[in-house]
């Protein structure tokens, strides 16, 4: 078997991957939703259920549960989703608790706890130590400002953290494996029409009041695995006659609450 033919094989292979968990995924969507419909025919029926059952509380955990079903419950943020629901659940049900007044500065927490410990993108420091020592040295060479203001960053991996404020950056690289973006009440715009993907990469958002928007070429195909909470992910690309390249896979993974990820092409 030549290269040629085990590229193919390895490419083929990953895309029956991907049809599979996208079927999965949409299985598991249907089951919550028919779940829920069950549920809310039960009780028009008369049925005596708990009170609980219909508060806000209980569908956080029942979107934090899905989240970590479409995740084969890797560590994300539905652990967060479900770690809020629980708190104010248990308010609800243990007398005296009274944990309203204390919601948000323990929500607040719960996200520094977040950034702090949740999981990264595979090798992204292996990746960024390399790029930067491979040519002797450590340095920040990779990161360049244009005459807009923008950083040009010729790195293979991205990490990028807005809190109160913005960030802009082309990416360059011509083999971008991925990485991590972060913002809380902050935004970051990503330009990835320069760069090039050496076939499926995934990009974790945690997106809380802020929102991460995504510039890249119109025939990748983008999928979105994120966990969205009063927010949503809104590819406004336009549609191209003959699809998205089937090895040119951009997977998003990560949690938005109050926040977004708008796609473009421009």
């Amino acid at each position: 078997m030549n290269e040629d033919q085990f590229q193919q094989k390895i490419e083929t292979y990953a895309g029956d991957k991907r049809r599979r968990s996208s079927k999965s995924h949409h299985i598991l969507t249907g089951l919550f939703i028919l779940g829920i419909g069950a549920v809310l025919l039960m009780r028009q029926s008369g049925v005596d259920l708990p009170f609980w059952l219909f508060t806000w509380p209980v569908i956080l955990i029942g979107v934090g549960i899905l989240g970590g079903l479409k995740t084969n419950f890797r560590p994300g943020g539905w652990m967060i989703v479900m770690a809020v629901g629980g708190i104010f659940l248990a308010d609800r049900l243990i007398p005296g608790m009274d944990i309203q007044k204390f919601a948000w500065p323990l929500l607040i927490m719960a996200i520094g706890l977040w950034i702090i410990v949740k999981p990264k993108t595979h090798h992204r420091h292996f990746g960024r130590w390399h790029e930067r020592n491979r040519g002797g040295g450590w340095s920040d060479d990779t990161n360049v400002f244009n005459d807009s203001g923008e950083l040009r960053d010729d790195s293979d991996y991205l990490d990028a953290t807005s809190v109160f404020g913005g960030i802009k950056k082309i990416i360059l690289s011509k083999n971008f494996k991925g990485g991590d973006i972060t913002n809380f009440m902050g935004g970051t715009e990503i330009n990835l029409t320069q760069a090039d993907i050496p076939g499926s990469i995934t990009i974790d958002t945690t997106n809380i009041f802020g929102g991460t928007k995504l510039i890249v070429p119109p025939t990748w195909d983008v999928q979105s695995d994120v966990v969205t909470i009063f927010g949503g992910v809104d590819d406004k690309r336009q549609i191209m006659s003959d699809g998205p390249h089937p090895t040119k896979v951009v997977r998003l993974s990560g949690l938005c609450i109050f926040g977004g990820i708008e796609i473009r092409s421009f």
